[in-house]
C-alpha cells in the first residue's frame, strides 16, 4: 500500500532545489570572455575580444562577432590562451540592468512571489548571472574598451568597428528579448515587477542592499554616459 503521509514536492519546491543546488551555477561569477577563432582573420588584420556581459544587448554583439568572423570562442579562464588581443565590454545604466536580470530570473519561478521566501532573499539582490552586477566581470578583466548599451548601440558599434578595422557589413542586427514575442510571459514579468517595487517601498532595507550593490556599476556608467 502507498503512505499517504509520503509529502510529494511541489512544482515550486523542486524548482527552489534546483536553484539552492551548488550544481545549478546559477551565481556564478566567473567572466566570459570571447575571442575570434585563430583562422578567421587574415595576417595582420586586426582582432578583438568581447567581455559577456547578459542583459547588455550580450545576444545581438555575439551575433555580430559570430556572423563576421564564422564563430566565436570562449575563453576558459582555467587556460592560458594566445589571443591577448584589446577586449571590448558593453555598459548598461545599472538599475536598469538590474530590473531586465530581475525579469529573466521570474521565468525560474512563474506567479510565486519569491521575495516573500527567506531563504531566496539571502542570495538578494544577486540570483543569476542576469543580476550580477557589472562592475564584478569588469572589475576582474579590465576591458580597454567600454561601449555605452542603450536603445541608440547601432552606431556606436558601427564606429567603434570602423576605428579598430573590425568587420561590419549591413546593419548591426538586434536580438531582440523573447519577451517581445511572449506576451503572456511579458505580463508575468510586468506584474511581478510591479509587486516587487511595491515591496521594496515597505522593506526599505532590500532597497538600500540593492543601491549599495550597483554603486560600483554607476562609477562604470559614469565613463559612458555621455557617449
Amino acid at each position: 500500500m502507498f503512505d499517504l503521509n509520503i509529502h510529494m514536492p511541489t512544482p515550486i519546491e523542486q524548482t527552489l532545489e534546483i536553484i539552492f543546488s551548488p550544481e545549478s551555477r546559477l551565481r556564478e561569477t566567473i567572466p566570459l570572455v570571447y575571442q575570434l577563432p585563430n583562422a578567421a582573420t587574415l595576417p595582420g588584420e586586426a582582432r578583438i575580444r568581447y567581455l559577456s556581459q547578459t542583459g547588455c544587448a550580450d545576444k545581438t554583439i555575439r551575433q555580430w562577432l559570430s556572423t563576421e568572423y564564422t564563430d566565436i570562442e570562449l575563453q576558459m579562464p582555467d587556460q592560458t590562451h594566445q589571443d591577448q588581443s584589446e577586449i571590448f565590454a558593453l555598459v548598461r545604466e545599472p538599475t536598469e540592468r538590474w530590473w531586465s536580470g530581475i525579469r529573466m530570473w521570474m521565468g525560474n519561478l512563474p506567479w510565486y512571489a519569491w521575495w516573500q521566501n527567506d531563504r531566496v532573499m539571502e542570495q538578494w539582490p544577486h540570483f543569476s548571472r542576469f543580476t550580477l552586477n557589472q562592475s564584478t566581470s569588469l572589475d576582474q578583466v579590465k576591458p580597454q574598451h567600454l561601449i555605452k548599451c542603450d536603445l541608440n548601440l547601432a552606431p556606436r558599434i558601427y564606429d567603434f568597428a570602423r576605428r579598430h578595422r573590425l568587420r561590419l557589413y549591413g546593419p548591426l542586427a538586434h536580438v531582440k528579448n523573447h519577451r517581445y514575442t511572449n506576451l503572456e510571459l511579458k505580463k508575468m514579468e510586468d506584474k511581478g515587477r510591479s509587486q516587487l517595487e511595491a515591496w521594496l517601498k515597505k522593506n526599505t532595507e532590500y532597497q538600500k542592499k540593492l543601491d549599495e550593490y550597483l554603486a560600483p556599476d554607476y562609477a562604470y556608467w559614469d565613463r559612458v554616459k555621455n557617449q
